[in-house]
């Protein structure tokens, strides 16, 4: 029994036949990358350098300033401290006490020392930052060992702005001439050191604070708390590690790979994937009937249709390009799944081909024409040999034989209509080609012997 191919199946074969070659470089490629993948993931990760913090040593310090009031005025009671103010007066308060505050931190440390010394720098620097003149007094030294973490360590001092104004004053009288600006400020040095982390470790620090005589006030401007960090690192090597897309999509890849270069390989070394002549020529109509579904019409024309002369297209794309050409219809035929059309005196028909190669005899056997199923010659419109005279002549288009052959164009009939409802009743069963496979052929339902009492009323 032959039967209708699943149109997907024949496709996915011709793809196949095509490209197999492609199709398994590609997956031997997949699963070459997958494979690498999860060698260099899962089996031989390799390794990293990373820096770690073995040690860390931070240093805070900044100065603290106040003034005491000396003089009685209407503002300010005498022994007032004014403290952490941007200018104090010269005259009520001339000296300022200056506290440098100093502590660190670490996650261990021994044997800490911590140095303070500041020192009180008078100079005179121009524009292009030439120091014309300089002059440096020290005002306080502080050494404190066997520090503690978070200690704080204090180096005090007090400046007597009138001193320093007038130190300044006398400078610059014995120089003659100040051709740049005079700049008053403090530098402090801190240095931090002993064993942090069992590493001996150093941090040091300088701070500036300037102060600005301006006749009976003057200004003070200092950095606030500054915090240095030392650190100490080392380089060491740990396992690469991956994300989760990785690490998945590695093993994906090469299951992939290897299920579809396997799967190619089994399909072309067991399986014949090249199309026969029958299946191309099927799949050809099948996208003509796709490509062409707005041309055709599907009903069943009216015996007398028939009776035309029957000229055959190699196909149905020449049968619809005819039909467009002689501005006429594609009518498809629900009975018999033939495709005509009917231009001046002859129906040009296209039958679709049998899938399987099977039913080229069903071929012969016109529409609506009735052989007869029991050996009789199909009934010939009412003739009589007796009274009419000889039987008329058939043309080859009416694909009649004699009525002397009528027992074999019956076997004949018979074995096209079997061979073709074998095909179509399995082209259904498969359920893949859905309703654009082709209707079985029903040689019962079409014009039998009834047509030739229509063709008498037609004469």
């Amino acid at each position: 029994m032959s039967s209708a191919p699943n149109e997907r199946r024949l496709r996915l074969r011709a793809v196949l036949n095509a490209q197999a070659t492609v199709i398994l470089v590609a997956c031997l490629l997949l699963a070459a990358v997958g494979g690498a993948l999860v060698y260099t993931t899962h089996v031989d990760p390799g390794t990293t350098e990373e820096t770690r913090t073995v040690s860390s040593l931070t240093v805070e310090s900044g100065y603290v300033h106040s003034a005491t009031v000396t003089e009685p005025n209407a503002v300010f009671d005498t022994g007032a401290v004014l403290d952490g103010r941007d200018t104090y007066f010269t005259r009520i308060a001339p000296e300022l006490d200056v506290n440098v505050s100093t502590s660190y931190a670490a996650s261990s440390a021994e044997n800490v020392t911590v140095e303070v010394g500041s020192a009180l720098v008078v100079r005179n620097v121009g524009e292009e930052g030439t120091v014309y003149w300089s002059e440096t007094e020290p005002l306080a030294s502080e050494t404190v060992s066997d520090v503690a973490p978070g200690e704080t360590v204090n180096a005090s001092f007090t400046l007597n702005s009138t001193a320093i104004d007038g130190r300044v004053a006398s400078i610059e009288d014995q120089l003659g001439a100040s051709p740049g600006e005079t700049e008053t400020f403090v530098t402090t040095d801190v240095a931090v050191g002993g064993a942090v982390g069992g590493v001996p470790t150093v941090s040091t620090q300088t701070l500036d604070m300037t102060l600005a005589h301006g006749g009976d006030t003057y200004a003070v401007d200092e950095p606030g708390l500054q915090s240095d960090t030392t650190t100490r690192t080392e380089r060491f090597e740990v396992e690469r590690s991956y994300g989760s897309l990785r690490s998945f999509g590695g093993p994906l890849l090469l299951l992939v790979g290897l299920v579809g270069a396997a799967g190619i390989g089994y399909a072309t070394r067991e399986y014949d994937l090249a199309l026969t002549d029958a299946e191309r020529e099927y799949l050809s109509y099948r996208d003509d009937r796709s490509e062409f579904a707005e041309w055709i019409t599907t009903f069943r024309l009216p015996p007398s249709v028939h009776e035309r002369p029957t000229a055959d297209a190699e196909s149905l794309r020449d049968l619809v390009d005819f039909a467009i050409d002689n501005d006429t219809g594609v009518v498809e035929d629900p009975q018999t799944g033939a495709f005509h059309a009917v231009s001046g005196e002859f129906v040009y028909t296209y039958r679709p081909p049998a899938p399987t190669g099977a039913g080229d005899e069903s071929e012969t056997e016109p529409d609506g024409i009735d052989a007869g199923r029991d050996g009789d010659p199909a009934d010939t419109g009412g003739f009589d040999p007796e009274t009419d005279g000889p039987a008329p002549s058939r043309t080859d288009s009416d694909d009649f034989g004699s009525p002397d052959d009528s027992a074999s164009a019956d076997d004949s009939a018979s074995a096209a209509d079997g061979s073709m409802t074998n095909w179509v009743r399995d082209a259904i069963s498969s359920d893949s080609d859905g309703p654009d496979a082709p209707a079985e052929p029903d040689r019962d339902d079409g014009p039998d012997a009834d047509a030739g009492d229509a063709r008498d009323d037609s004469r």
